[in-house]
């Protein structure tokens, strides 16, 4: 009897352990995959995420050349961090707009002059 109930245990603990190394993506996470994320009236600036973390961003540099940025990203809660390859990390918030047609929003921190504001559309 007492084998049988450390089988049990045993097997639960084993399910529990797989259960939490397979952590599947949140809902808000889910939102980032498909699609681009835009800067309304230059989508010359846009981002791609895809699973395993990875991001692919297409901007400008100061001389208005197009680059194409990659790294990691971390979605923590309302935070969204782009962890860059080349360059420091830069956080963004990322959130749901309320009103008559809610949308999600990635926005950076930077000052308002110079904040970046994507919107979710279709990759071409």
């Amino acid at each position: 009897m007492l084998y049988r109930i450390f089988t049990l245990v045993s097997l639960l603990c084993v399910n529990v352990c797989f259960a939490q190394k397979e952590k599947a993506a949140s809902y808000d996470e889910k939102v980032l995959f498909g699609g681009c994320w835009f800067v309304p009236h230059n989508s010359d600036v846009n981002i791609k995420f895809s699973e395993y973390s990875n991001f692919l961003l297409h901007d400008l540099d100061s001389n208005g050349k197009e680059e194409t940025i990659q790294g990691k990203y971390l979605l923590d809660g309302g935070n969204l961090w782009l962890i860059y390859n080349d360059r420091p990390k830069q956080k963004f918030s990322f959130y749901k707009t309320e009103g008559t047609d809610p949308h999600f929003v990635i926005r950076s921190s930077a000052p308002e002059t110079s904040a970046l504001h994507f919107v979710h559309g279709s990759c071409e």
